[in-house]
């Protein structure tokens, strides 16, 4: 009864381990190794494969180079897909945890402090803060005209620009969105 029940256990075990691998499959291939580097506009880029040529092509990591052009590279686990953005995105304002999104316009800019100051745009929604903004060294800066989207440096902000920004918790700015 023990062997019957230990095997009938071993059989579940193997029936579950084929059902998972079901969605594809292995294969033993034969590459080139030959010390290949990735250069991106003018840079090497470091990765932590090697790249290899396999049926006279070149492999190279995609998460490597889509950031050495300045893309956005995530994984999705459900779909078995990666999802490349040409630009860099920041997550929704979280009002939830204490985050708020202002419109206005940069009436000035000090870059050596990273702070802008703002002529805030009111409506029945807004919540009025002080106009001096400090960006984050690491915040998000994307330019947006009709269907082109860019990340932009803090550099490139001038007076003038139209703006939204999230500010987090802190009051610092996280990210700003700029629609020309």
């Amino acid at each position: 009864m023990k062997k019957a029940l230990l095997i009938l256990f071993i059989g579940i075990i193997l029936l579950l381990s084929a059902t998972s691998f079901a969605g594809g499959y292995f294969k033993r291939i034969d590459v080139l190794i030959n010390g290949t580097r990735i250069e991106v506009n003018g840079e090497i880029i470091e990765t932590d494969t090697e790249p290899f040529i396999y049926n006279n092509r070149t492999f190279v990591p995609i998460r490597a180079v889509a950031e050495g052009i300045g893309c956005e590279v995530k994984w999705d686990n459900s779909a078995n897909k990666v999802i490349i953005n040409k630009y860099k995105d920041f997550p929704e304002c979280d009002y939830l945890n204490g985050e708020k999104f202002v419109y206005g316009m940069i009436t000035k800019i000090d870059h050596k402090n990273r702070t802008i100051e703002i002529e805030q745009h009111i409506d029945d929604n807004s919540i009025e803060i002080t106009p001096i903004l400090t960006v984050k060294d690491d915040a998000i800066i994307i330019l947006q005209r009709n269907d082109k989207v860019m990340n932009i440096e803090f550099e490139d902000l001038k007076c003038g620009d139209v703006l939204g920004a999230v500010i987090d918790k802190n009051g610092m700015v996280r990210g700003i969105i700029m629609f020309i």
